[in-house]
C-alpha cells in the first residue's frame, strides 16, 4: 500500500500531478483537488520499487523520489531436512517459506547447542555432522520485523538400512497430508514395529512422506556408540533387519487408527536397501561396473571390425595373387560379400584359367 500526503502548498486548483509507482503503473491527475486519504496504491508483487512524482502549476514544478521497499508478511515456514544423516559427510537443508514472494529474507540456522548461528541470505545451507545420534536442528526466518523458525531432529549414525512402507488403502481416506498428522502416525507405526518384533525402539525410525498415496521409509539404525566394533554391529543391524522383514511379509505389523480402522503396514519393495556408508566403496563398485560394460561392449565392436578387416585382407591378398592377365579380381563388397556372387566369379575365373592353358 502506497500513500501521498495531500499537497499543502501552492493553487490545488491549478495543479497537475503525475505519479510513477516504478511497477509498470502511472496516473496523472489534472487540477488536483485534496484527497481525504491521499493517493492510494497497492504493490501486488514484492521488490524495490522506485516512486516518483511530477507536480506543475502556474508558480512552477518540483521533482521528487524514493525507494520503496515492499514485502510481503512471512506466514509460515518449513524446514526440509534427510530423516537420517551420515556422520562425516555433508548434506543439504532447506527452509521453504509460505508465501514464497516474500521479498529479502535472512536465515537464521542453529545448530546442536551452538551459541552462535550461521546466518544466509539463501533459503539452502550444507552441513557436515560430526556427531552420532539424534541432532536437533532450527531455522529463523526474518522478514522486516517479523520472525518464524521451524525446527527438525535429524540422526546421524556411521551407517544404515531403510525400507520403503506401503499401507492398507483405507489409510488414504484419513490421511489430512499435514506434518503433525505424519509425525504423530510414524510414532504408532514405530510403536508396532517394536511391539511385533522385540527390536529395542532406538534402533528404529518410521518417518512419512507427503502427499497420497501414504507412503513412508522404514530406517533401521545401529546401536549407539557402536562405531568402535563396527563389523559386529552390521551383523546385529543384518539381523534386525531380517526380523523386520519378515514380520512386515506376515502382515503382522498393524494398529489402529481409530475404532474400527485396522491399517495393516507392506514392504513396498522386496530387497531392502544396502548399508548406507560415508565410505566410497559402493559408488567404485558401480564405476567398475560400468567399465567392465564399456570394455565388453568396446572388445565385441573391436572384433567385429577385426574380422571385416581381416576378410577385406584376405581378400585382397588373393585378388592380387591370381590376377587375370595382370587386372586383379574386384569384389563388389569388401568385407560383406554376397555368397553366390562370389561363386560365380569363381566359377568364371576357373573358365578363364583353363582357357589360358588351351
Amino acid at each position: 500500500m502506497f500513500e501521498t500526503q495531500n499537497v499543502n502548498a501552492g493553487d490545488l486548483q491549478r495543479t497537475n500531478i503525475q505519479l510513477d509507482f516504478g511497477d509498470g503503473t502511472a496516473v496523472s491527475y489534472a487540477n488536483f483537488s485534496p484527497i481525504e486519504d491521499g493517493i492510494r496504491h497497492i504493490y501486488k508483487s514484492t521488490g524495490i520499487f522506485q516512486v516518483t512524482a511530477y507536480a506543475e502549476n502556474n508558480l512552477g514544478s518540483d521533482l521528487a523520489a524514493l525507494f520503496l521497499h515492499v514485502v510481503c508478511p512471512v506466514e509460515r515456514v518449513d524446514l526440509r531436512i534427510p530423516f537420517v544423516a551420515i556422520r562425516n559427510k555433508e548434506v543439504n537443508l532447506t527452509a521453504v517459506v509460505w508465501p514464497n514472494q516474500s521479498g529479502t529474507l535472512t536465515y537464521f540456522w542453529w545448530f546442536g547447542n551452538n551459541t552462535k548461528p550461521f546466518i544466509t541470505l539463501d533459503s539452502s545451507i550444507s552441513y557436515t555432522f560430526t556427531t552420532e545420534g539424534m541432532n536437533t536442528i532450527t531455522v529463523q526466518v526474518s522478514a522486516g520485523n517479523v520472525l518464524i523458525q521451524d525446527t527438525k531432529d535429524i540422526a546421524v549414525h556411521e551407517y544404515f538400512q531403510s525400507q520403503l512402507l506401503s499401507f492398507s488403502p483405507n489409510l488414504d481416506f484419513h490421511n489430512p497430508d499435514i506434518p503433525e498428522w505424519r509425525e504423530d502416525i510414524g510414532k504408532v507405526i514405530k510403536r508396532a514395529l517394536v511391539q511385533v518384533t522385540g527390536i529395542p525402539e532406538e534402533q528404529v525410525l518410521v518417518a512419512l512422506f507427503p502427499g497420497l498415496p501414504t507412503s513412508a521409509e522404514l530406517f533401521i539404525l545401529p546401536h549407539q556408540n557402536m562405531s568402535e566394533r563396527r563389523k559386529g554391529s552390521e551383523s546385529d543391524l543384518e539381523q534386525a533387519v531380517e526380523i523386520l522383514f519378515n514380520a512386515l511379509n506376515q502382515n503382522l505389523v498393524q494398529f489402529e487408527l481409530k475404532p474400527g480402522v485396522e491399517v495393516i503396514v507392506y514392504v513396498t519393495q522386496l530387497t531392502l536397501a544396502p548399508l548406507v556408508d560415508s565410505s566410497a566403496g559402493h559408488s567404485s563398485s558401480a564405476m567398475l561396473m560400468l567399465l567392465s560394460v564399456v570394455f565388453v561392449g568396446l572388445a565385441v565392436f573391436l572384433i567385429y571390425k577385426f574380422k571385416s578387416t581381416e576378410v577385406t585382407l584376405l581378400l585382397n591378398s588373393y585378388m592380387a595373387m591370381h590376377s587375370i592377365d595382370g587386372a586383379p579380381l574386384v569384389f563388389r563388397e569388401v568385407g560383406n560379400f554376397d555368397i553366390e556372387a562370389n561363386r560365380n566369379i569363381q566359377e568364371e575365373y576357373e573358365y578363364i584359367k583353363i582357357g589360358k592353358r588351351k
